[in-house]
């Protein structure tokens, strides 16, 4: 993400912390469901269709 400090343009609602949080763990999230979809296909692959 950005490294400048911007906050002039965030709102007083908005919690700057708490939106890099979600973010990171929106990717972490899909990185690991990524990881998992990719195992169920190997698998189903390697033992199901012969």
């Amino acid at each position: 993400m950005n490294d400048q400090n911007d906050s002039h343009n965030w709102g007083d609602e908005m919690d700057r912390g708490e939106h890099e949080t979600t973010y990171v763990a929106f990717l972490n999230y899909s990185k690991w469901g990524t990881v998992a979809v990719i195992a169920i296909l190997l698998f189903l692959l390697v033992f199901v269709y012969d």
